[in-house]
């Protein structure tokens, strides 16, 4: 932000008005609060790098901040799985099975639905992932989803139906299986 006191003053204001917002939205796409406070620092820094309008905030600056936020976050995502995919790799070829993933973003702390919810929602591809958080949690209507990631509405309609439906079918499964029955 260079040694212009406004522009260190203004950049402030950003991060503490978009700060928190944008980190509930990647802890809900990643699951876990820390590897998002990761991404929207790393959003900042390049929010701090590359921006060069200014410092008040409005809808340009939004979509930037958001579209940065979700780009990081998938790639976070991808890295994810990579590493997860490697680690069971080398699991089986030391002939070890490999054990089961924690809950991701503590969701040990959560009550048996909540935590079945996380894991169901983690298991969902990264895009599906995205729409149902922008759906459910962020209460975006189909036209604003469709605007923020480039789909048309019937295609984010389409993909938020299948995306649903896992998501049913898992928990289902997960009660069919005697995994978070109450008594």
């Amino acid at each position: 932000m260079g040694r212009d006191p406004s522009r260190r003053e203004g950049y402030e204001r950003v991060v503490a008005q978009y700060g928190r917002p944008l980190l509930v939205y990647v802890a809900r796409l990643l699951g876990s609060a820390s590897e998002a406070e990761d991404v929207v620092q790393d959003v900042f820094v390049r929010f701090a790098q590359l921006w060069r309008g200014p410092l008040e905030p409005d809808a340009r600056m939004t979509a930037w901040l958001r579209t940065t936020a979700h780009n990081l976050a998938v790639d976070a995502m991808r890295a994810s799985a990579r590493r997860a995919e490697l680690h069971r790799r080398g699991a089986e070829e030391r002939g070890l099975s490999t054990p089961p993933s924690p809950g991701q973003g503590g969701a040990d702390a959560l009550s048996d639905g909540a935590a079945a919810a996380a894991e169901a929602l983690a298991s969902l591809p990264p895009r599906e992932r995205e729409l149902v958080v922008l759906k459910v949690y962020e209460g975006r209507s189909y036209r604003e989803i469709a605007e923020e990631t480039g789909l048309s509405e019937s295609n984010v309609g389409v993909i938020l139906h299948n995306a649903m439906r896992k998501l049913a079918a898992a928990l289902a499964a997960r009660r069919a299986g005697g995994e978070g029955k109450t008594t």
